[in-house]
């Protein structure tokens, strides 16, 4: 039987509200961070021979930002509401902390809060995940990659830190 009084799942219209925001912020703030003179204090720093240059960092984030928008587009179409309101609401969160690395970083340029908030935004990644995932599968598997890249940053962060004590 069909359910003629069911709300019609997001579509089109509730993707691009995502993408504007998840994307636009990452856009933003790639924006700021060479206006405000973040970019030039960040290449004072010692840095790992393997950290890739600041354009490709910002790529990532933007493609990464991009995917959580897709995720939580998926996590909107559950059919079952608890689940569909942790899993958004677990997404939304991540993507904040993610975002204020931002300010915490390049704002008050302090590496030692760069490798803090990459470490809170990795452990906070694996609930989120799994939360997803019960909202979801693939909507998990497009978090995967934020998730991997978290890891990667964390050990970037890390080295940074040590490098420039």
């Amino acid at each position: 039987m069909a359910h003629i009084f069911r709300k019609p799942r997001p579509q089109a219209g509730r993707l691009l509200i995502y993408l504007l925001v998840f994307v636009g912020a990452a856009a933003g703030l790639n924006a700021w961070i060479f206006s405000s003179g973040g970019a030039a204090w960040s290449r004072t720093l010692d840095n790992p021979p393997w950290s890739p240059p600041g354009v490709v960092i910002g790529g990532v984030w933007i493609a990464l930002f991009a995917l959580m928008a897709v995720s939580t587009l998926l996590v909107d179409r559950s059919d079952e509401a608890g689940r569909r309101r942790a899993a958004r609401a677990g997404v939304i969160v991540w993507w904040a902390i993610c975002v204020s690395w931002t300010w915490f970083y390049f704002g008050l340029q302090n590496v030692a809060n760069g490798f803090t908030v990459t470490m809170i935004a990795f452990l906070f990644g694996l609930p989120v995940i799994w939360l997803a995932l019960r909202a979801n599968a693939a909507a998990a598997v497009l978090l995967l990659p934020l998730q991997g890249w978290l890891g990667f940053a964390l050990a970037l962060s890390w080295t940074t830190w040590r490098l420039n004590v």
